[in-house]
């Protein structure tokens, strides 16, 4: 059994969840591991879905922002809290999920003093795929390398891998004194690669990232922005934030001019693709990312009723 002198501020940023928030709290409630604190951070939520969670876990720390302040900046006040209250771990978790019991216990099992620890992220609506990433990442391209999201689960995610590049924060217990060592999470991106970015400046200080298979949730995978894999507002996010993790991290000006002329050649590909199929909406959200990216509009930019 896990240590329980290890306590654990679980750390969730809700933004109108009321269509699965109580599968979320009923699932939390039946985890094995005994030392660990709720703290929601509401993000200007308007479907009732703070109170229900107020109602399911009166015991929690409940902070209500008055507008949408985004994924990054959600889980920065949600880390100052738990450094404020001295506990071991921040475990990140998205309401669009559904935990297994046991899955926070062989998440600790598996954690040491500087390793950040991922679970196996399944699709809830399918429980064969991988859903999410946990792997490479290929910093001349700004692409994901060996994350195996959207593929079958099978022998290859069945294996503990160690020295990741990128993992999904959607689920992902970290050391809190990472935060003193790399700093919090970058609220320019708002949402989406904010983890990436994050863990680039963990590895620097000393971390790595561990994925854990023996952990396992269940992911609805974009709950809180529309649905599905790909969805305007991510489309936005996703084109205008990887450009500026790219561009954050470069080595060299010819290394960034290298990606540039990758990510035009490809985004001119999938502005056609996306023609041709008659997908406007993301056509029109992939633009207006890149447009904004070059304007410097960082930060909160675009709602998911913009897209």
């Amino acid at each position: 059994m896990a240590d329980p002198a290890r306590s654990v501020g679980i750390i969730v940023v809700n933004y109108n969840s009321a269509a699965f928030i109580d599968e979320f709290c009923q699932s939390l409630r039946a985890l094995d591991y005994p030392d660990w604190h709720l703290v929601v951070v509401d993000s200007g939520s308007s479907d009732g879905s703070m109170a229900s969670l107020e109602e399911a876990f009166p015991e929690a720390t409940h902070i209500r922002c008055s507008e949408n302040v985004g994924f990054a900046a959600g889980c920065n006040i949600g880390v100052d809290h738990s450094l404020e209250r001295g506990y071991d771990y921040a475990l990140f978790l998205n309401t669009d999920v559904t935990v297994t019991p046991a899955f926070l216990s062989r998440l600790i099992e598996a954690s040491t003093a500087t390793t950040i620890v991922v679970p196996k992220i399944l699709y809830y609506f399918d429980h064969r795929l991988i859903s999410t990433h946990a792997g490479g990442f290929d910093w001349r391209l700004g692409l994901f390398r060996n994350t195996y999201g959207g593929r079958a689960d099978g022998p290859e995610t069945d294996r503990r891998r160690d020295g990741l590049d990128t993992a999904s924060f959607c689920c992902a217990l970290v050391p809190l004194p990472a935060f003193r060592a790399a700093g919090k999470l970058d609220e320019r991106f708002f949402m989406y690669y904010e983890e990436t970015d994050f863990i680039r400046r963990a590895q620097a200080s000393g971390y790595t990232v561990r994925y854990e298979p023996s952990a396992l949730v269940y992911h609805r995978e974009s709950g809180s922005s529309g649905g599905g894999w790909m969805t305007p507002f991510k489309q936005y996010y996703a084109t205008r934030n990887r450009i500026y993790l790219v561009r954050k991290h470069a080595r060299s000006r010819p290394a960034y001019a290298w990606f540039t002329a990758y990510f035009w050649v490809t985004r001119i590909g999938a502005a056609l693709r996306m023609l041709a199929r008659r997908r406007w909406r993301l056509l029109r959200a992939m633009t207006l990312g890149v447009l904004d990216y070059y304007r410097g509009r960082m930060g909160r930019t675009r709602q998911v009723h913009d897209l």
